[in-house]
C-alpha cells in the first residue's frame, strides 16, 4: 500500500478555507464547549461524576466488544489471555459506571500518577531537545506544570479526589472553547 502524495501547502489552504467557510460553526461549538467548562468548574463534583460514569460505560462497552470479537479464535494466539483482559475490563468499566463517586476517585488518583510520569517525561525530553530547540523551555514548563497538578492534588488528597476531574475537565473545555471561538474569529476576518 502506497501513502498517496500530500502537498502541505496545498493542505493548509484547504484547512484554511473550510475554517474560513465554516467560522461560525466552529465559533457556536466553541461557545458550548467553554459553557460546558464553566459548568464543569462550577460543579465540580458533578462533573467529576460524570466524568466517571462515562469512563465507565466506555471501558465497559470496549470489554464487551473485545470479547464479541474473540469468538472464533479460540485457537489464535495469546486467546486466554485476550479473553481475560476483555472481561476484566468490562467488570472493571461496570464497577466505574455503577459506584461513579469512588470511581472518580480511583480516576483522579490514575490521573495524578500519569501527570507525575509525564512531568518527568516532558523533563528528560526537555534536556534531550535543549541542544537542539530554544523552545526546550516549554517543554520543561509543561513538566512543572505537570508535577505542580499531580502535587496540589496529592497534597489536598482525599478531599481534591472527589472534584479534581471535574476540574481538569472544566479547564480543558473552556480553554478548548476560547481556542475554537478565537481561531474562527482570526478565520473570518482573514
Amino acid at each position: 500500500m502506497t501513502m498517496p502524495n500530500i502537498d502541505r501547502v496545498e493542505l493548509e489552504g484547504a484547512m484554511r478555507q473550510s475554517l474560513k467557510e465554516h467560522w461560525r460553526m466552529f465559533a457556536i461549538q466553541g461557545v458550548l464547549l467553554a459553557v460546558l467548562g464553566m459548568v464543569a468548574l462550577t460543579v465540580p463534583v458533578i462533573a467529576s461524576v460524570t466524568v466517571a460514569v462515562f469512563v465507565g460505560w466506555l471501558l465497559f462497552l470496549a470489554g464487551v466488544m473485545r470479547a464479541f470479537s474473540l469468538f472464533g479464535a479460540a485457537h489464535a494466539p495469546g486467546y486466554w489471555s485476550s479473553l481475560l483482559f476483555s472481561v476484566l475490563t468490562a467488570i472493571l468499566g461496570l464497577v466505574i459506571a455503577l459506584f461513579p463517586l469512588p470511581g472518580a476517585i480511583t480516576l483522579a488518583m490514575v490521573l495524578t500518577a500519569y501527570f507525575i510520569v509525564h512531568g518527568i517525561s516532558s523533563f528528560a525530553l526537555a534536556f534531550a531537545i535543549k541542544s537542539h530547540t530554544g523552545r526546550w523551555v516549554l517543554v520543561l514548563a509543561g513538566g512543572v506544570i505537570d508535577l505542580a497538578l499531580a502535587g496540589l492534588v496529592i497534597a489536598g488528597w482525599p478531599g481534591s479526589s472527589v472534584f479534581i476531574l471535574g476540574v481538569y475537565v472544566g479547564i480543558n473545555l473552556l480553554f478548548t472553547g476560547f481556542a475554537l471561538v478565537f481561531a474562527a474569529l482570526g478565520a473570518r476576518s482573514a
